[in-house]
């Protein structure tokens, strides 16, 4: 191959961690909204409230297992998106937040307390591993600061003082990027339409022996193909032409290589599935629509059309496997969308 005829195939794809540096704050919170309601799904909550905004009093996402949320029965999650590292001085004033609303009864101490940040720095990530370390740091933080946290301010009075002496420090942790995208993985469609990544497809399902009765319609439409051939009535399967026997094994093959792409379809992206064999019906349409001296001919060409369309329009594409566009053609048949044998209508 000369040089000449050699192209660039362009940039490779941002991966989601790539993806997630590219947020802003407002979608940051939405993302580690979408986490906790992945987790609702899934029955680790029996409720989750987006709060963040003003008057939130430190709760940004909060996942209750039980209402009203007792002590030790919620976790909440605070979003902070920064593109630098984030340090323990971003974060003192959320935190001395969170300790006065609990000790004031504003709500109720949660189970965890998730900060979910995309770098957090060495000495914080210190603090967060060693919750008397962190303990230590608030309460000194707290009187050098006279309990001057920028837009929140309480002095720390003995009762305070108290309550942050004793609270359990071991409930504040962190939920990494890779753990959030593994959580919001779990929804494949929402994965998809946010980070471009679809599960592995998996293997087809095995064809039966005998046509199963969702293969009537593009079976029947095979038969008018077989009949016209062969110039005898093929009514049924087993009236199939010897010679023509292996050609509907090998159309069969075909339709549950896309019956394959389908289920996965209807289990990871619904309605994908559709859209191709929409894209599928416009591609062939021409051919299908042409004058063909037999409805052999009909079938052939069309497959061969069909082989060689380019879909990469729709999300399916990266898992095409050999055989799929032309078993939609099929399944386009299955649906009464096309026909192989010219009627007068």
């Amino acid at each position: 191959m000369s040089s000449s005829s050699a192209y660039h195939p362009g940039p490779v794809e941002p991966t989601p961690q790539q993806r997630l540096l590219l947020m802003d704050d407002v979608q940051w919170e939405s993302f580690i909204e979408r986490c906790a309601r992945q987790l609702e799904k899934e029955g680790q909550y029996a409720q989750v409230l987006k709060l963040g905004g003003a008057n939130d009093k430190g709760r940004d996402i909060c996942g209750y297992t039980v209402h009203p949320p007792a002590s030790d029965t919620w976790d909440l999650y605070q979003a902070k998106y920064y593109s630098s590292t984030l340090s323990p001085s971003q974060i003192v004033g959320e935190l001395a937040k969170f300790l006065s609303c609990v000790q004031d009864g504003s709500y109720t101490c949660p189970r965890r307390y998730y900060l979910c940040a995309l770098r957090i720095g060495a000495t914080l990530l210190d603090y967060l591993l060693n919750p008397e370390s962190m303990r230590t740091w608030i309460l000194a933080q707290w009187e050098e600061k006279k309990g001057e946290f920028g837009t929140f301010k309480r002095s720390l009075d003995p009762a305070l003082k108290l309550f942050v002496q004793t609270f359990p420090f071991e409930i504040i942790g962190r939920r990494t990027p890779e753990e959030l995208l593994e959580i919001h993985s779990r929804n494949q469609t929402q994965h998809w339409e946010h980070f471009g990544v679809l599960d592995a497809r998996g293997s087809n399902p095995q064809m039966p022996e005998e046509p199963d009765p969702i293969e009537q319609r593009y079976v029947d439409a095979l038969l008018l193909v077989y009949e016209e051939q062969c110039g005898n009535c093929v009514a049924v399967v087993p009236e199939i032409p010897r010679n023509l026997k292996r050609h509907f094994v090998a159309q069969r093959r075909l339709f549950y290589s896309a019956e394959g792409l389908n289920r996965f379809s209807r289990d990871k992206l619904s309605g994908a599935f559709d859209g191709l064999l929409t894209e599928v019906e416009i591609g062939i349409g021409g051919i299908v629509a042409t004058p063909h001296d037999s409805g052999m001919i009909r079938l052939t060409e069309t497959l061969a059309i069909a082989n060689a369309l380019q879909v990469v329009n729709n999300p399916l594409h990266a898992r095409l496997q050999a055989g799929d566009l032309q078993g939609a053609c099929h399944h386009l048949a299955n649906q009464a969308r096309l026909s192989w044998i010219d009627t007068d209508e």
